[in-house]
């Protein structure tokens, strides 16, 4: 097997649980071993795009795969956990690169090892640096670099405990119930910080994915006068990014399809919940569920209806239990014809939510 090296970053959502899921991706492959892993650290953004600090870690592989296979491999993978490229060092789920490849030296069109940009990151060299011993040939250079660019702007700082995302969630509720006046100790709250953190891992876990991507697509016989596809009432919870209280109801779709392009009807209610598991509105979540359907399908048109119950109104301002509030948005031959707009409006009565 090669000895291979592999750089991960993410600095969208959850990120040491993408890292996390990354590396479990790696290790569920048959041609690779997971040898060694380093510590995650959090590291600040290079390449001059605004963006939120990264969480950064290294690991250590054994494989039988080519490099060029093994690239194959990682670009699946970051597909798998909603990575783009659309901006170069702009924000990812995921970032998974090759850094060494044994003793190889690799210049094809897709693929450079020793990684070209290797010797100028710290977040690159400080896990790689914990993985590899003095008998590696990079080895002293390596250290040199580190000791090099530790006198630069790039910062890197060890995360501690492993699970980050925990620790700070439960760090910051023990906080907040200090701050109210209630003691984190008692016994009734003693595992409150812990159970806020696994739900907040739960209800948020889009945060940060700009495309839902869950779906299949289907060819249906192409007809002059394709029928209008619903599906109603599609229960959701999501939380309000003003006060970050709940906010749930229902989603209803309709689309006209074009092309003969359908979507498994399982896939709607799965892109409502996609759209919601994060900090939201209901006009956002409206607009979202409706970009995602053109995005997807580009189909002839589609409409939107949301009915919802919001707690920062009925529990806190003006305080009116039971308020039903709807929000509807229409493309194409739902916003151009008013009888097939009102066909779907008539369909869905505003009911107890």
């Amino acid at each position: 097997m090669d000895e291979v090296y592999l750089s991960l970053g993410s600095n969208i959502g959850n990120r040491q649980a993408f890292l996390e899921q990354a590396i479990h991706g790696l290790g569920n492959d048959p041609q690779i071993l997971i040898e060694k892993q380093a510590d995650f650290y959090e590291t600040s953004p290079v390449g001059g795009v605004k963006q939120r600090a990264f969480i950064n870690t290294a690991v250590k592989i054994g494989t039988t795969y080519s490099p060029e296979a093994l690239l194959e491999v990682i670009h699946q993978i970051e597909s798998g956990l909603h990575r783009t490229r659309k901006i170069h060092w702009g924000p990812r789920t995921v970032d998974i690169d090759i850094i060494f490849f044994g003793n190889q030296k690799i210049q094809t069109t897709n693929l450079s090892v020793p990684h070209p940009e290797a010797f100028k990151r710290l977040f690159v060299l400080v896990p790689i640096l914990e993985l590899v011993d003095a008998h590696f040939s990079q080895y002293e250079q390596i250290k040199q670099a580190v000791e090099l660019l530790k006198n630069q702007d790039q910062t890197i700082q060890k995360v501690n405990p492993a699970n980050y995302f925990a620790t700070e969630v439960k760090t910051n509720v023990t906080h907040i119930l200090s701050a109210i006046g209630d003691d984190p100790n008692r016994k009734g709250l003693i595992e409150t910080p812990d159970r806020v953190a696994r739900m907040y891992a739960d209800i948020f876990d889009s945060i940060g994915i700009e495309d839902f991507q869950d779906y299949k697509l289907f060819d249906s016989p192409e007809s002059n006068d394709s029928k209008t596809i619903m599906v109603k009432e599609i229960p959701f919870y999501s939380m309000c990014e003003h006060h970050m209280m709940p906010f749930w109801g229902k989603v209803s779709v309709a689309y006209l399809p074009d092309n003969g392009k359908i979507i498994g009807l399982s896939k709607i209610p799965r892109l409502v919940d996609f759209v919601s598991h994060k900090l939201s509105l209901q006009e956002k979540i409206t607009d979202d569920v409706l970009d995602q359907m053109e995005k997807i399908l580009h189909p002839k048109g589609v409409g939107v209806v949301v009915d919802a119950r919001h707690m920062c109104i009925e529990m806190r301002g003006v305080k009116k239990t039971g308020t039903v509030t709807r929000t509807t948005k229409f493309s194409g031959v739902f916003q151009q014809n008013d009888e097939l707009r009102s066909e779907f409006l008539n369909s869905i009565q505003v009911g107890q939510i």
